[in-house]
């Protein structure tokens, strides 16, 4: 599966707490500052019974807490 990168500071399902995708974080200079996420589809906590991609948004977003 191929995977797609985002900023920590990008407001997408990638980086938000609701995912539930896998995915990992990068560090540059000791700071979080990239999410590495597969790229297809995940279900979404925020809105039940859904599956979003890592690149959309929605009202819901909340920044991922791990960060």
């Amino acid at each position: 599966m191929s995977t797609a990168t985002y900023r920590t500071t990008e407001k997408k399902c990638a980086t938000c707490r609701w995912w539930q995708g896998a995915r990992g974080i990068e560090m540059r200079n000791y700071q979080p500052f990239y999410v590495k996420v597969e790229a297809g589809p995940a279900a979404c906590m925020a809105l039940k019974g859904q599956q979003k991609t890592p690149a959309t948004t929605c009202p819901r977003w909340s920044l991922w807490e791990k960060l």
